[in-house]
């Protein structure tokens, strides 16, 4: 009884290894940021009911694995690069200083651009970008077509999401109200946290609606008056939090629960 006993725990630590083995992780030199290597692949994006907070349905094949951000940006990450000061007196954010692992929120578009150009110019052997649509969606699903990495539905003990709005994705329950301090919550099966929940991340592209038919690494429009945020967060309910929600945000204005995450790639 003893040695099967023993069989049995031997196993399910030689399967934890294995999945653990199975995520490859590259910790960057400048800000010691975690990143999870994404596998290249063919998936459904978007969602299946039009009246949803998404497009509908289209295929898409991403070509070529991408290092994705284990977490969004967060707080000490920012003033590494950037430094102390509020860029936005006139509407600062209300978490400034509060945890220096909480994802950093009131910054635009445009000052994540700000953020890049100083990174990459520090890196010797990365660049950073923002993950395109297509990328974000991808790596959020990490092979489930359901609304959520976690299944048909979340909770308050799984992501951090406004519960006190109804929503036919989750029950009503209570919420921090705040930000959290990233990787709160469990990852996903690529071992991404937060992709559900706690900001919403900018990326790289301009919003317009899908195309008709599937393609391969699509970057999105060249121009455009709006860009796309993914992911919803605390202050949202359920609906925008789950793989294919969408919502268009201007360039140039920023918001208490806006972050973002990055891609990694090694310079030429």
């Amino acid at each position: 009884m003893f040695l099967k006993f023993f069989l049995i725990i031997c196993a399910i630590s030689i399967c934890v290894a294995c999945k653990e083995k199975a995520i490859r992780t590259l910790k960057e030199p400048v800000l010691g940021m975690e990143f999870v290597q994404v596998p290249s692949g063919t998936f459904k994006m978007g969602a299946t009911d039009p009246s949803m907070n998404s497009d509908l349905i289209n295929e898409v094949t991403i070509s070529r694995e991408f290092w994705l951000g284990k977490t969004e940006v967060t707080q000490k990450h920012w003033q590494m690069i950037m430094g102390k000061e509020e860029l936005h007196p006139e509407k600062p954010s209300p978490f400034r200083n509060t945890n220096p692992n909480y994802p950093i929120v009131s910054i635009s578009y445009f000052d994540v651009e700000k953020f890049l150009v100083r990174l990459n110019s520090l890196s010797e052997n990365y660049q950073f970008r923002l993950p395109t649509e297509t990328e974000w969606e991808y790596a959020c699903r990490s092979g489930t077509t359901t609304p959520f990495y976690f299944g048909s539905s979340i909770d308050s003990s799984l992501v951090n999401f406004n519960a006190e709005i109804p929503s036919n994705y989750s029950f009503i329950g209570t919420s921090p109200g705040h930000p959290v301090p990233v990787a709160s919550y469990a990852p996903n099966a690529w071992g991404l946290f937060d992709m559900h929940g706690n900001v919403w991340e900018w990326v790289s592209d301009w919003y317009e609606t899908y195309p008709e038919k599937g393609n391969s690494n699509p970057l999105g429009p060249e121009t455009g008056k709006e860009k796309v945020i993914r992911g919803g967060s605390w202050y949202f309910g359920a609906d925008f939090a789950t793989s294919f929600s969408r919502r268009r945000h201007e360039p140039r204005l920023w918001g208490f629960s806006i972050g973002f995450r990055l891609v990694c790639e090694k310079k030429p």
